[in-house]
């Protein structure tokens, strides 16, 4: 039985050799010098493979350090010889045999799983070499720092922050508000990156930043459209329709059957959903010509006073309807449109989380989701009248205000039976 687990193994290292080597071979008939082909590759994996096996026999680490010594050795050598002939003294060669010895090693110890990851990634870093340093190079020294500026709030200052609440009626929280700081950071980095890559990526970034808040793509849009006046009509329609239509389907209708499982609250917020979608569709009809326009990337890829001031706000909405919650808990209909206005996913958790708990039913559940639904498309008219340009201004409110009429009506009469 062990004879074939480990045959198994020696042919997936072949295999694997054979994936890397392939590759090179590609790239030595376009005329890329590379002293590590078809044979070369197979032959080094099955080397990670062979000093597994002699592991498995004599169970006594020094083999693997050996393994490693030898493979460092004939690594050394294969990389002399590249640099000699080619006045070259790049590493990739180098690190890449030993990256795939390691990956035989791992399979004739049973991680097979990760050799077979780390095999695949090495073969398309290599592949995709070229590629990679086009892009490096076309790296603004603008983008880098806003980038790293970016990670260093997300997964440096994040971290450290506590996570409780402070303050009256525990109305503050450090890293609640600093995640909302990364989250808007986040969409307007992703806003910039999307109008970078594409020539008319308008309606794309507005879907993309819409996944993760469609209140921030709204502010990131007007922002977008107060400095470049003649996408007036092209923000208009983004807001009013491609910014909601994930809203309501990803957002709200979706986070809540993952979080609750429950069909029961999807049958029930069909009419919502119904009624807002068609409203959506109509509009986007109507401006689809103006929808996906080009657009020019805004000059700053993380505006930084922008995303503290587009925080904020969201942070006092969020604190005022925790304050709420407190003071007057029986208003959760009013808790959770206020909590909509800022984080549509964060009220939709907080309405799974009730639910799950047996403190709702499935059908009130579902109206206080149409009420956030409701609460998070007028808010997008409220933020369109911080445009500098009247007709933005004018058509923003206008249309999120009779569509989110139509879904209070269609709420009214589902659930008072007029």
């Amino acid at each position: 039985m062990n004879l074939d687990v480990n045959f198994e193994y020696i042919i997936l290292s072949i295999a694997l050799g054979a994936i890397f080597g392939l590759e090179n071979e590609y790239r030595m008939q376009k005329g890329v010098k590379i002293f590590m082909g078809f044979r070369t590759s197979i032959f080094i994996a099955l080397l990670g493979d062979l000093f597994a096996v002699f592991y498995g026999i004599f169970t006594y680490i020094p083999i693997l350090i050996v393994g490693f010594a030898v493979m460092i050795t004939f690594s050394t050598a294969i990389y002399l010889e590249k640099s000699i002939k080619t006045k070259n003294p790049g590493a990739t060669t180098y690190i890449s045999s030993m990256i795939l010895f390691l990956a035989g090693l791992l399979v004739g110890l049973g991680y097979y799983e990760y050799a077979i990851v780390i095999t695949i990634l090495i073969t398309a870093i290599s592949f995709y070499k070229r590629e990679f340093l086009y892009f490096i190079n076309s790296i603004q020294k603008s983008e880098m720092i806003a980038a790293i500026n970016l990670l260093i709030i997300a997964f440096v200052i994040l971290p450290l922050l506590p996570n409780t609440y402070m303050g009256p009626y525990n109305f503050f929280n450090p890293f609640q508000f600093w995640l909302l700081l990364a989250l808007v950071g986040t969409v307007f980095f992703l806003q910039y990156a999307i109008l970078r890559v594409s020539k008319s990526g308008l309606l794309l970034s507005t879907i993309v930043g819409s996944l993760i808040t469609g209140t921030t793509i709204t502010f990131a849009l007007i922002s977008l459209g107060n400095k470049f006046r003649r996408l007036g009509k092209s923000v208009v329609y983004n807001i009013v329709s491609a910014a909601n239509i994930p809203m309501v389907l990803i957002q709200a209708l979706l986070v809540i059957y993952i979080v609750t499982l429950s069909s029961s609250i999807v049958y029930y917020m069909l009419p919502v959903v119904s009624v807002s979608m068609i409203g959506f569709l109509i509009l986007f009809l109507i401006g689809k010509k103006h929808i996906n326009t080009h657009a020019e990337r805004p000059d700053n890829p993380f505006p930084l006073v922008k995303t503290l001031e587009f925080a904020a706000v969201f942070f006092v909405v969020i604190s005022v309807s925790r304050i709420i919650a407190t003071v007057a808990p029986n208003l959760l209909i009013v808790d959770m449109f206020l909590s909509a206005l800022a984080n549509i996913v964060g009220a939709t958790f907080a309405l799974g989380t009730l639910y799950m708990g047996h403190q709702l039913s499935a059908s009130y559940t579902a109206m206080l989701m149409g009420v956030s639904v409701f609460a998070a498309i007028i808010e997008k008219g409220f933020i369109g009248l911080i445009s500098k340009d009247k007709y933005t201004r004018k058509a923003v409110f206008g249309y999120s205000t009779v569509v989110g009429l139509a879904v209070l009506v269609t709420l009214f009469i589902q659930y008072h039976g007029i």
